[in-house]
């Protein structure tokens, strides 16, 4: 797991910087959906370096597995 600063804001307003724990840059983004508020956009992702005290302000992204195991049980479940 790696993780990621995700600058987020709008044109003209304000901007915040979102740290994430995810695997890759792609999946950092759909961690800093979760935190995001109406009407801002992605700016920006860089991956943050790890020194051993990193927090992360939101939960790592879920996999597709375990997003299609809600809507069809199956294999997708059992992992």
């Amino acid at each position: 797991m790696k993780f990621y600063e995700v600058l987020v804001g709008g044109d003209q307003g304000p901007q915040r910087r979102l740290r994430v724990a995810s695997p890759t840059d792609v999946q950092a983004a759909d961690a800093a959906a979760t935190l995001m508020r109406t009407h801002e956009a992605i700016l920006s992702i860089r991956q943050a370096p790890d020194d051993g005290l990193q927090r992360a302000d939101a939960p790592p992204p879920r996999t597709q597995a375990e997003e299609a195991s809600e809507a069809t049980p199956g294999m997708a479940a059992k992992t």
